[in-house]
């Protein structure tokens, strides 16, 4: 499973984690893999690189908040939400691959911020894709059953300032 950690200036980072057994996991970011040890103890979980050194793990659900000693981080689980790109929330981008299952709306639609503008297939789970602001779709870059490339450009919205 892939999980986002987004900071207050749009910067993610990435981990992709699988589980290997009940009490072990391995995760890589940036191509660098890491194993991690797992144990439940009155009802507390923690953690070991070695298996040695443990330290309490921080539950956390999707959508939730992280906050390290520099960073504040949103935490996205499976997949980045559109609308949080580099192209600012008028800028509806694929972060991974995946086919548009349905288009909701069309150029010259108005949208307000939150509203689905198209059904994306990833990882065999329907997404809506939804509006990161109020405005209008200046352009529709993809069609109904069209296979994407993680960072295409689907809907361009000009925002209502």
């Amino acid at each position: 499973m892939r999980y986002y950690f987004v900071n207050q200036d749009m910067k993610d980072l990435v981990f992709d984690v699988e589980f290997r057994g009940k009490d072990c996991l391995e995760f890589s970011h940036e191509g660098n893999k890491s194993q991690l040890h797992l144990k439940k103890l009155a009802g507390k979980n923690y953690y070991s690189f070695d298996g040695i050194k443990w330290k309490k793990l921080t539950q956390l659900g999707a959508n939730e908040v992280l906050v390290s000693h520099t960073e504040v981080y949103k935490v996205f689980r499976g997949f980045k939400p559109s609308g949080l790109t580099k192209g600012g929330a008028g800028a509806l981008v694929t972060q991974m691959p995946g086919k548009v299952v349905k288009l909701m709306k069309k150029e010259g639609d108005r949208v307000i911020k939150g509203e689905t503008v198209l059904i994306l297939e990833a990882m065999k789970m329907e997404n809506e894709i939804k509006s990161g602001a109020d405005g209008i779709i200046k352009s529709v870059n993809v069609k109904e059953g069209q296979a994407l490339e993680a960072g295409f450009l689907m809907i361009e919205i000009e925002e209502e300032k």
